[in-house]
């Protein structure tokens, strides 16, 4: 999360939708600096902020799904940095990264598993992630699909003029071919299943070679249980670490004022 008290923004960062790189370049072109966790949600803003800062415009980004899943399991395959084996990233230490995804890495590079084998295994509940404590809150949404506009755009109803190009950064190793790809027809029938529910809420669509696509009551009204709880789970019962990142993550430089 970034904020500007110049500019009177608030920035919030969800995992693997374009958080590092607008939140260096916020922090290094408009006055931002860190606040609270990298990706701290609004209602923990709410509990911290001045009277003031509740005026403050905000803008987030959403990213469709099913491209997520791509680049966690390429992440995952690839390990860049190490993130996956480096302990100190490790929540029970302060990290960030959980003992699931250390599974999911595990499987990965134990089976060398496909993307097809991986989505299987571990995608088996309609899809649901931080988007719908996120959304509502924000003056502004950036779809991830027209990044580089969308940045731009926001920024100018934030009030900057000729705000700068959004500069490429993290970008996935090994992500090279097109969605349809790794969507095999193996999994088609899961995936619609999977991001159904959140892809008619946000609406996305599905390829246009999948044709017509019908999408469960019953994975629609699973869905909006497994978000009733989260935020339910998230606002109330979810204890949070305030470790600083570590010292070698973007996030973590600017905590220590490592960077501009």
């Amino acid at each position: 999360m970034i904020i500007s008290h110049k500019h009177k923004f608030l920035f919030i960062g969800l995992p693997f939708s374009a958080s590092s790189a607008i939140t260096k370049e916020l922090c290094s072109q408009y006055a931002g600096k860190p606040y609270l966790r990298k990706h701290s949600l609004y209602h923990e803003f709410l509990k911290k902020a001045k009277k003031e800062e509740l005026k403050y415009f905000v803008f987030s980004v959403i990213r469709n799904p099913m491209e997520i899943a791509v680049t966690i399991y390429l992440k995952m395959k690839n390990n860049p940095k190490g993130n996956y084996t480096n302990p100190k990233l490790y929540k029970e230490n302060g990290g960030h990264i959980s003992k699931k995804q250390r599974e999911k890495f595990e499987f990965i590079q134990s089976n060398k598993a496909t993307f097809e084998e991986f989505f299987l295994k571990f995608y088996t509940k309609p899809y649901e992630n931080f988007t719908t404590l996120t959304l509502h809150n924000s003056d502004f949404v950036i779809r991830y699909e027209n990044l580089e506009n969308g940045y731009i755009e926001a920024l100018r109803l934030a009030g900057i003029e000729s705000p700068n190009p959004l500069p490429v950064l993290n970008k996935t190793i090994g992500k090279t071919k097109d969605i349809r790809y790794y969507y095999t027809e193996k999994i088609k029938k899961r995936a619609i299943y999977i991001f159904g529910p959140f892809f008619k809420k946000y609406d996305y669509k599905f390829p246009k070679e999948w044709g017509e696509v019908h999408i469960s009551k019953f994975s629609i009204i699973y869905f909006r249980v497994l978000g009733f709880i989260r935020r339910y789970n998230e606002k109330y019962f979810k204890k949070y670490s305030f470790r600083k990142s570590i010292r070698e993550s973007v996030y973590g430089k600017l905590q220590r004022k490592l960077v501009k």
